[in-house]
């Protein structure tokens, strides 16, 4: 009997190769999918070109992704060898996870490898949207005298310190959490959340964080929002013309979770009227185009979804992936009794 099969999809491993040859595979045989759309990859799935294979490998979450959305139609599709499908990445909007649950099939995304970058990226805008940093950079970068004296003196009339003002923050995770700690603890600002799960007492208090059982009474009282939930049907649009409404006038909001979470549309008006001072987007509702109104206002920070875009987490997330299908599959392709390190479906798995 051989090795459990690894289907391995997306580009070769890049930078844990002693750890991939040594602790991997020698205790799998890995195959490398070789179809460039989704009607192939479904083809290959239906004449099982890759045998019984146990696990479902993609390194980088990047590439790998020429089949599209996996839905029922891939899910029902995989043998039913298959025990794990270890991602890259944080987000898992392109797979339908619990799906996959109620096969006995673990997801396991790269969460932990990207939070100090994002969560550095977050600070990062919460600077931009008080101190008005994009304004300033984009009248220098016009190498204009008049531009620039203009922009010297309204920036002071038009900006504020973080200092003392409240950073509400939606979905209080791993990565909000280090943004909170950062932001009180390097810009002294007051940390207020809300989420569907509260933390416990001794996690709040470590981070001087006040709950908030509604999102709604969130709104009210931040002075800048920071939005860190992840894309599912109950968050698309989950901040839209009524939530912006309920916000301070002048209040900011920053978005390094996923771009459907806020409507940008709505962001745009509340923008153009001035009911909200400021905006920074890493992500964009019809990523990767970026949004023309928004990339017009100089009150508005955007990046290209580089919020985990650091060499550190790309490392971690490849070596997540690897230890997450060690983790699950024994030698003879069935489940060790473990559950992944960073599961991502396991109410779905647990109940089926």
């Amino acid at each position: 009997m051989g090795k459990p099969i690894v289907l391995h999809i997306g580009e070769s491993i890049k930078y844990n190769h002693d750890f991939y040859n040594k602790d991997f595979l020698s205790r799998f045989d890995v195959v490398r999918s070789e179809e460039p759309d989704r009607e192939s990859f479904i083809q290959a799935l239906k004449s099982k070109k890759y045998g019984d294979f146990s696990a479902i490998f993609r390194p980088h979450f990047q590439t790998g992704g020429e089949m599209g959305q996996w839905d029922d139609e891939l899910i029902s599709l995989l043998p039913p060898s298959v025990r794990i499908f270890a991602s890259a990445g944080a987000g898992y909007n392109w797979a339908d996870v619990d799906a996959l649950g109620q096969r006995k099939i673990w997801y396991a995304n790269g969460a932990g490898a990207s939070d100090e970058a994002v969560s550095d990226t977050g600070l990062y805008m919460v600077l931009s949207v008080f101190r008005n940093f994009t304004r300033a950079q984009l009248a220098a970068r016009t190498a204009d005298v008049d531009e620039f004296e203009k922009t010297h003196k309204l920036i002071a009339t038009i900006s504020s310190n973080p200092r003392d003002h409240i950073l509400g923050i939606v979905g209080l995770g791993n990565i909000s959490k280090k943004l909170a700690y950062k932001a009180r603890t390097a810009l002294g600002m007051d940390i207020h959340y809300f989420d569907v799960v509260r933390a416990s007492q001794e996690e709040e208090r470590a981070l001087g964080a006040t709950y908030h059982s509604t999102l709604d009474s969130l709104l009210e009282v931040a002075d800048c929002i920071s939005l860190h939930c992840p894309l599912n049907k109950h968050t698309q649009d989950l901040i839209s013309t009524p939530q912006l409404s309920m916000m301070k006038a002048g209040s900011r909001i920053i978005n390094t979770a996923r771009g459907q979470v806020l409507n940008e549309d709505a962001l745009v008006a509340a923008l153009e009227r001035g009911h909200i001072s400021a905006a920074g987007l890493d992500v964009h509702y019809h990523e990767p185009q970026v949004s023309k109104k928004l990339s017009e206002m100089p009150q508005v920070t955007l990046t290209t979804h580089i919020a985990g875009g650091a060499l550190n987490t790309r490392i971690n997330f490849e070596l997540g992936a690897l230890k997450n299908i060690l983790r699950v599959l024994s030698d003879d392709g069935g489940f060790t009794g473990e559950d992944p390190l960073t599961p991502v479906n396991s109410k779905a798995f647990k109940s089926a």
